[in-house]
């Protein structure tokens, strides 16, 4: 028999403040993540980013410790709003799943998550033994939602449809890479891009918020010659012309908009016609002012499809005498 499908659920509502989430990946140790936390929260900023795995080569569990000590020599644990991950390859298995959300919520002295997402997904595995596992951590109120982090969209569709069929909580994010600038080879073995055209009619239905990481094309607007796109170790996932042409117009926009020119990639990814929430990867305080400044800009619609094409009239920004 076919279960009742519930009504569609909405995403779980977005952390306060900017629509942002700080990675936690490159911080387990105390005296470089406390700094970055600090200019974080006292910027407003509320979301963060964690995982099972971060830290994993330095030392298993490094960076949720040290989030977590974070957190409670703050005094804000309750505060916090968190995106847990899990099961990544080669665990990326459904009896998984919850034995790594528990280990990740011991280190992080915590009790629930906000969202939480695989990490990966193993095709061998049907969609919908994940999602009734995540599902049910739901209902049992471990995690306010659920979501896949590096899933194909046929994959996330299915997840969709079989949430609904059988009366389950539905999927409410996905984290795959999406920036001004495309991934031409992935970052890391396993992910994948939702920066097509399909991905993005799809996300523009409303059913899941994209939280996006790479969300600034990973250092290559920070870059001090753009050459070195073409030439350096972020060649091989990011060069192309095309992608060239877009930081030089990203660079040209932002001199006149007085914003980085990372910044204005981080617009631009908060400035699509779908719901965003931005992961973002400072390794400083200063980059983290960076960010949150820009996370208060939006483009226009004129603005943000000329820095992604480069077609039409360039924005009133630019001057005559700009070269796009």
């Amino acid at each position: 028999m076919t279960a009742t499908p519930r009504p569609a659920s909405a995403p779980p509502p977005g952390p306060e403040g900017p629509p942002l989430l700080l990675g936690t990946s490159a911080f387990g140790q105390n005296e470089r993540g406390f700094p970055v936390y600090d200019a974080y929260w006292e910027g407003g900023g509320r979301a963060f980013d964690t995982a099972w795995l971060y830290g994993h080569a330095y030392g298993p569990g490094c960076c949720e410790r040290t989030f977590g000590a974070w957190a409670r020599s703050r005094g804000v644990e309750k505060d916090v709003w968190v995106l847990a991950k899990g099961a990544h390859t080669p665990e990326c298995l459904p009896d998984r799943v919850e034995p790594q959300l528990t280990e990740s919520f011991e280190r992080m002295g915590r009790d629930d998550a906000a969202l939480y997402m695989l990490h990966r997904d193993n095709t061998d595995v049907p969609v919908g033994e994940f999602v009734t596992v995540l599902a049910g951590l739901v209902d049992r109120g471990l995690i306010g939602g659920y979501g896949m982090s590096n899933w194909t969209l046929p994959r996330v569709v299915e997840a969709v449809a079989y949430a609904r069929a059988h009366g389950l909580p539905l999927p409410v994010g996905i984290s795959n890479q999406y920036s001004l600038i495309n991934m031409v080879h992935p970052i890391y073995p396993g992910t994948v891009t939702s920066n097509d055209s399909a991905w993005r009619d799809w996300l523009s239905e409303g059913t899941v918020r994209l939280y996006p990481w790479a969300s600034q094309g990973r250092g290559a607007h920070a870059l001090a010659d753009p050459d070195e796109l073409r030439t350096g170790p972020l060649a091989e996932s990011w060069y192309s012309e095309t992608n060239a042409a877009r930081v030089h117009r990203a660079r040209l926009f932002a001199r006149r908009a007085g914003i980085s020119a990372t910044g204005i990639a981080l617009a631009w990814t908060l400035s699509q016609p779908f719901p965003v929430v931005a992961l973002i990867g400072p390794r400083r305080p200063e980059e983290v002012r960076d960010s949150l400044a820009a996370a208060a800009h939006r483009l226009t619609d004129v603005e943000r499809d000329w820095l992604e094409t480069g077609e039409g009239d360039p924005p009133g920004l630019l001057t005559h005498g700009d070269s796009c």
